[in-house]
């Protein structure tokens, strides 16, 4: 009788595999802690401890999935919100927790539908427990119910390797430590599994063929795990690394589709949280910005970055129209035709390079500042209904923090007697892109018109509107302003009650609209307004510095930044000039910054300056035009995450 009583208290994969599918749920839920979604994150330990061991109980008991996966959610409801509520709310008690919780839910599901970023924390605290609950009681489940043990490895790896995917984060310890885990969990099933078959055969092993077995397998795991480890640091995990780097393209659209579900999470680790320049953006809720530092610029000033621009105006915010995009090799011309991007006036700009270092990862975004030439690094150019326009600029591969890359630019130095005589001859990509004016209404127009009333040149009358919009009348609020569900925001920012303030992206639209209805091309470009000095040709760009901007064409010189946020110092002024010095219409003619070949003649190279000695990948030196390859220690060849 003993024998049968031994079986029953002790389950078929043995306890064993318990303790070790807690160290597995341990890994993935101090993984998920050290990537740092969210500041309170203790409660996570408890949960999944608690849900292996509910999904072992209930397997072991032999219930059917269709009692014990409705009986493990309304338990797993109780432990997240007990365990969540004690962390979020520690002042009240259990009932109190509850309702607080509900109550955060409510507010944050309205926000979101209403295209907001959600103040609220705890709904991403209870998310993010009831995945942790529903990963590990399954794998408990799964091994003591039906001995899958493969399976649920698989489960818990999918969602560790998910978390490690979507952070910059490392984690790579805890990676060890779960297939440390999950090596000692499989050989522990088969040496039980063969101990099955045994005793069905009726064969007498040794006592010590088990603990044999299992010495052996330990150290099999270990040197598996001692050999992974070795890989990573040499050229044979290069193609697995640009595999794992390739993700970053599939987190930038999960970041873009829910931006404001996920524009809360301030983390600049996360590949899908943090500083976002989509190919489109809503101008809704509080406008969220950080002292966090983004980039680092070497130029000869202060300067914008733009790494997108938009075309298209909702009623809601803007879009950049579909078109194709093309891969351009590091140091050829972005645009090889005449494009109105590239000024053909060549004495009104100053050609110089500049680079740009990354302090935070802010997915594959190029920044580029004036009228780029060449990026001396593999890019990928997005044009706007396949005009040779451009509509976003992005690197050919994912950029990791601490990386650089070289511009070749042009930057303006056009005078306002230069701009008051640039005509109105745009070209037709321009007209077919740039003067759509559909969206506005009758009084946004009569208002365009009373500010420029006397105004008689493009240059005059943008100068004007952004003169308005940074008047004594408009208030610089991140709060922005609601709008209402069938009105307009332009309209409502300038006319509604509560208008007149708002942040950068109401101002930039207001502008581009009233430009459009006097038949000015304007559009809006987001980036990074210039940042603080650092030292002689250094500027450092914080998350604070993202911004919206106007940009209007001006025929032969491209487009010029007209900066309507008052709260906004575009730390540069444009020299008047003289009336004499208007040269009238620019013409066809030809394309000089097209034909720059030699670029040791613009300056020395910006890069030298920088903190950063690694380069993007593929990128090349203008001077040589040969591809540069950082070099990299064995312990670098892991990056973040990739194996």
């Amino acid at each position: 009788m003993a024998e049968p009583r031994d079986r029953a208290a002790t389950p078929r994969p043995g306890w064993l595999s318990l303790g070790l599918l807690m160290v597995m749920a341990l890994a993935l839920a101090w993984a998920v802690q050290e990537a740092a979604w969210l500041e309170q994150m203790d409660y996570l330990v408890p949960v999944v401890l608690w849900a292996v061991a509910a999904g072992a109980l209930l397997g072991w008991l032999g219930w059917s999935i269709v009692v014990a996966l409705p009986l493990a959610a309304i338990v797993g409801a109780g432990i997240v919100i007990w365990a969540v509520g004690g962390e979020y709310h520690p002042e009240l008690d259990q009932v109190g927790r509850a309702f607080a919780l509900r109550d955060e839910a409510v507010e944050w599901t309205i926000t979101v539908l209403r295209t907001g970023y959600p103040a609220e924390m705890s709904p991403y605290a209870i998310g993010l427990g009831a995945l942790g609950w529903a990963t590990t009681f399954m794998a408990g489940f799964t091994v003591y119910r039906h001995h899958r043990v493969l399976d649920a490895i698989i489960l818990l790896g999918i969602a560790l390797l998910t978390n490690m995917s979507a952070t910059f984060t490392d984690l790579f310890g805890y990676l060890l430590l779960f297939v440390s885990a999950a090596m000692l969990l499989w050989l522990r099933a088969a040496l039980v599994e063969r101990e099955g078959n045994w005793r069905r055969r009726r064969v007498n092993e040794e006592g010590e063929v088990p603990a044999a077995i299992m010495r052996s397998g330990i150290l099999f795991a270990a040197g598996s795990i001692l050999m992974a480890w070795l890989l990573t640091g040499v050229a044979v995990a290069a193609p697995l690394t640009g595999a794992w780097r390739s993700l970053d393209g599939v987190w930038d659209g999960v970041r873009d589709e829910f931006e404001g579900v996920f524009g809360s999470l301030e983390n600049p680790q996360s590949r899908i949280t943090g500083t976002s320049f989509g190919s489109s953006f809503t101008v809704f809720g509080e406008w969220r910005s950080s002292d966090t530092e983004a980039l680092v610029l070497h130029a000869s000033r202060p300067l914008y970055l733009r790494t997108a621009t938009y075309d298209t105006y909702t009623g809601r915010g803007w879009e950049r129209t579909d078109g194709p995009s093309r891969d351009v090799p590091a140091g050829e011309p972005l645009f090889g035709e005449t494009t109105p991007e590239r000024p053909t006036r060549a004495e009104a700009v100053r050609v110089e390079r500049i680079g740009v270092e990354l302090r935070q990862t802010i997915g594959r975004n190029l920044f580029t500042a004036g009228s780029p030439i060449r990026v001396f690094a593999p890019s990928v150019v997005h044009e706007s209904a396949g005009l040779p326009v451009l509509g976003g600029i992005e690197s050919g591969s994912p950029i990791r923090t601490g990386e650089a890359y070289e511009i070749g630019t042009a930057i303006s130095q056009a005078t306002e007697e230069e701009l008051r005589g640039a005509g109105e001859a745009y070209p037709d990509a321009v007209r077919a892109l740039y003067l759509d004016d559909a969206g506005v209404t009758d009084r946004v127009a009569a208002l365009a018109r009373e500010i420029t009333e006397g105004s008689d040149t493009p240059y005059d009358r943008a100068k004007a509107l952004a003169r308005y919009l940074r008047g004594s009348e408009f208030t610089y609020d991140i709060t922005g302003l609601d709008v209402p569900g069938n009105a307009d925001l332009v309209d409502t920012f300038l006319f509604a009650e509560n208008g007149k303030r708002g942040y950068c992206q109401h101002y930039a639209s207001a502008m581009a609209m009233m430009a459009r209805s006097l038949g000015i091309p304007a559009r809006v470009a987001v980036g990074f307004a210039p940042g603080e000095r650092i030292e002689a040709g250094q500027y450092l760009h914080r998350e604070a510095n993202a911004h919206a901007w106007v940009e209007i064409y001006f025929p032969g010189y491209g487009w010029e930044i007209f900066e309507a946020t008052k709260s906004i110092n575009p730390q540069f002024v444009r020299a008047r000039g003289e009336a004499g010095d208007n040269p009238g219409p620019a013409g066809p003619g030809v394309d000089p910054l097209l034909m720059i070949d030699d670029w040791r003649t613009y300056g020395e190279n910006p890069l030298d300056a920088l903190p950063s000695a690694d380069l993007v990948d593929g990128a090349i030196d203008p001077e040589t035009e040969e591809e540069v390859t950082p070099a990299r220690g064995a312990d670098e060849a892991r990056i973040n995450n990739a194996l």
